[in-house]
């Protein structure tokens, strides 16, 4: 146990430590990127532009109100 912490022996240890929850970082956002991705494509497949409504809108200026 003593070795780990020696000062030639620590650093190495504190490096793979972090090195180790980094890619467990990297892996929990590669995960979580996937999955927005699939959410997204499911959200794309369900409403296509054709199958939503058209807005319909129409302007009718009242000439006789700005005299």
């Amino acid at each position: 146990m003593t070795t780990l912490l020696d000062a030639g022996v620590a650093i190495y240890v504190a490096m793979t430590t972090a090195l180790i929850v980094w890619i467990g970082v990297f892996l929990f956002l590669l995960r979580i990127d996937h999955a927005t991705q699939d959410v997204a494509r499911q959200l794309n497949e369900r409403t296509t532009p054709t199958d939503m409504p058209q807005p319909r809108a129409s302007i009718q200026t009242n000439d006789s109100a700005h005299s």
